[in-house]
C-alpha cells in the first residue's frame, strides 16, 4: 500500500468521523464545529465543554498537516518513516504556535474598547471554528492537492471564524472579527514560520546524513 493509498483512506475516515452526528453529541466541540461550519448560530454557552477536546481538535489537525507528504522531505539515504516523523512533529508545532498567537491576539484585539467583557471561551471557541475545514484542507494536502483547490476552503473557515465570533460576541461587528483574524494571522504566521524552520533544522540534523543534505 502507498502513503497516498493510506492518506486517501485516511482523508475518507476523518471526513466520515467528522460528520457523525452521534460522535458530535459525544463531543461537543465537533458539534459546535459543525454548527459554524454551516454558518448557524453558536454562543459560548454552546461552548462550555472540557478544554482537552479543544487540545485534542487542535492537535488532529496539526497531525494531518504533518501528514502532508509537503512536510516529509529528509535525506535520501534515510529511512522512510523518518520524514513521517519529521513531518508529523511539524505539523504539530506549527499548528499549536499558529493557534496561540491567534487565540493571544483575538483576546487582546476584543477586549480593546470593552467589546468583550472576557466572560466566555474564546479557546474552545477558536478551536471549535478550526475543526471542520482546516481538517478538510489538512486532507486536501495529504492528497498533494494543488494549493489554488485548498486557497478557497481556507478563506471559507476564515469567513466560518468570522461567523462564529459575531455570533458570540455581539459587540464586535463583522468587520472588527475579520479586522482581528487578519491582524491575529500576520504574527501567527510567522510565528508558525519561525517555529517550521527550528524543528525542520533540529529534526533535519537528528537524522542520519541530514547535516550534510
Amino acid at each position: 500500500m502507498t502513503l497516498f493509498d493510506f492518506n486517501y483512506g485516511l482523508c475518507f475516515l476523518v471526513t466520515s468521523t467528522l460528520i457523525n452526528q452521534s460522535l458530535a453529541k459525544k463531543l461537543p466541540v465537533i458539534g459546535a464545529g459543525q454548527r459554524m461550519m454551516l454558518l448557524k448560530r453558536v454562543v459560548f454557552p454552546d461552548l462550555v465543554f472540557p478544554r482537552w477536546q479543544s487540545v485534542l481538535a487542535i492537535s488532529f489537525i496539526g497531525v494531518l498537516f504533518g501528514l502532508a507528504p509537503r512536510l516529509h522531505a529528509v535525506p535520501t539515504d534515510a529511512p522512510a518513516w523518518l520524514g513521517v516523523v519529521v513531518g508529523l512533529v511539524t505539523g504539530l508545532v506549527t499548528t499549536w504556535a499558529a493557534f496561540l498567537v491567534i487565540v493571544a491576539v483575538l483576546r487582546w484585539w476584543f477586549k480593546r474598547g470593552g467589546r468583550w467583557d472576557g466572560q466566555g471561551d474564546l479557546f474552545n471557541l477558536v478551536a471549535a471554528s478550526w475543526l471542520m475545514l482546516d481538517s478538510f484542507c489538512a486532507n486536501l494536502m495529504m492528497l498533494n492537492a494543488p494549493p489554488f483547490l485548498v486557497l478557497p476552503f481556507w478563506l471559507y473557515s476564515l469567513w466560518v471564524g468570522t461567523k462564529a465570533m459575531t455570533s458570540a460576541i455581539p459587540q464586535a461587528s463583522r468587520g472588527y472579527c475579520i479586522a482581528g483574524i487578519a491582524i491575529g494571522l500576520l504574527p501567527a504566521i510567522a510565528a508558525a514560520g519561525l517555529v517550521f524552520a527550528l524543528v525542520r533544522a533540529l529534526m533535519t540534523g537528528l537524522v542520519p546524513g541530514g547535516a550534510g543534505a
